[in-house]
């Protein structure tokens, strides 16, 4: 039973260390104010740092990585938590490179597709929606109500996806 969990200490470690992958790459732990759990593409602060904080699931395209509930050496825990960090970094210099290859098409499109007269009185025009009984409605108001439902069915798949991988990282530890 030890040799098993230290296998899988030392697994998960080197799967984490080699892996690649970062697309798919998801914190979850969590809140002790709340009783939330929380979900992130980028770790937390704490996330194998020398300070405490809650225990962090790291799941890399549906498959349990790592749990901070596992003691690695230092040396070890130092790796795991630079190579979060910088991974993290390298998304955000992607995004922001994808940002402006996107803005330069953008205005490079615009300024190449001349505007036709009839479609700039129209994109002054402003929007004005009716409901079923005839009533104007005010689109920030539908927004605001679109937008409630959205998060709360959001919420409710995240809580189902979250119970998921809650069985499935404790299956995951007994074994």
């Amino acid at each position: 039973m030890k040799n098993k969990k230290l296998i899988i200490k030392y697994s998960l470690v080197l799967l984490l260390v080699f892996s690649q992958g970062i697309s798919a790459r998801m914190y979850q732990w969590i809140e002790a104010d709340t009783g939330s759990t929380q979900l992130s593409g980028k770790p937390p602060m704490w996330y194998r740092s020398a300070l405490s904080g809650p225990r962090v699931f790291v799941f890399d395209n549906g498959r349990l990585i790592d749990d901070t509930a596992i003691e690695v050496d230092e040396e070890v825990r130092q790796q795991l938590r630079q190579r979060a960090f910088v991974l993290v970094e390298e998304d955000q210099q992607k995004a922001k490179d994808k940002l402006a290859k996107s803005l330069e098409l953008k205005n490079k499109y615009v300024k190449d597709k001349p505007k036709k007269p009839e479609l700039e009185a129209l994109e002054e025009m402003p929007v004005v929606d009716t409901t079923d009984d005839g009533l104007i409605v005010d689109e920030d108001v539908v927004d605001e109500q679109d937008t409630e439902n959205t998060v709360d069915e959001l919420r409710k798949l995240i809580t189902e996806w979250e119970e998921a991988q809650t069985e499935s990282a404790k299956k995951a530890l007994e074994q």
